[in-house]
């Protein structure tokens, strides 16, 4: 992978800095890795926390079983030994306390997570009733298809457009509207679809992701 790395610094480096985020950053995760780190937050998360999980990396689509897969450092292609099913981050995810997680996967074939949602007019009332109910959202780079590992300078075309949208807001925006906003530079860009949607059988409650710009950043 060309850009993977540096994207999920940058990303992460933002995101702290802009909206007060707290980081952990695994680069060439191994299966176990990611798997510990779900868990992890599995037991540590409550209801008055919200989690995003960045993932730039291989993906890869079943056919057969009409499955997806990440592919971590210790992946083999021939092996699913140590393949990270996007049935069991669903799993993870539907157990966790945290009333807000969103999926940000820059990788093929990662629309295996989604199905579609609607966007809807952003007010503050609106915004209220998102921040109320619980969410389990997923933005993808593209649906299933391959996506472009490059393109967009020293980042992804993806990676570029989710930056970009992050740094032009300045007050509070929706994961909905956010994705509104980088769909268009992707899609004019990269031969990919990027999708957001909720995250399928997560016990998704019809809330979305909120990211609050900390004042004077």
């Amino acid at each position: 992978m060309q850009t993977a790395v540096n994207d999920a610094r940058s990303i992460g480096a933002l995101l702290q800095a802009k909206y007060g985020f707290e980081i952990e950053l695994l680069t060439d995760a191994s299966r176990k890795d990611v798997i510990d780190s779900l868990s992890r937050y599995r037991r540590k998360l409550t209801e008055n926390d919200n989690l995003l999980i960045y993932y730039a990396g291989h993906g890869i689509l079943d056919e057969a079983s009409e499955r997806g897969y990440w592919l971590p450092i210790d992946a083999e292609r021939d092996s699913p030994a140590n393949w990270i099913s996007t049935a069991d981050v669903t799993d993870s995810l539907k157990a966790m306390q945290a009333k807000h997680v969103l999926v940000v996967a820059d990788s093929c074939y990662s629309g295996t997570l989604s199905r579609s949602v609607k966007l809807e007019k952003s007010n503050p009332r609106y915004l209220g009733r998102l921040a109320g109910k619980r969410a389990r959202v997923v933005l993808t780079s593209g649906g299933l298809e391959p996506v472009s590992d490059g393109g967009g300078g020293d980042h992804s075309v993806f990676a570029k457009a989710l930056i970009d949208a992050l740094k032009a807001n300045n007050s509070v925006i929706e994961g909905t509207r956010l994705f509104n906003q980088l769909r268009r530079p992707v899609i004019t860009n990269a031969r990919q679809t990027p999708e957001y949607s909720d995250i399928r059988f997560a016990d998704h409650e019809g809330g979305d992701f909120l990211f609050v710009r900390r004042q004077g950043r």
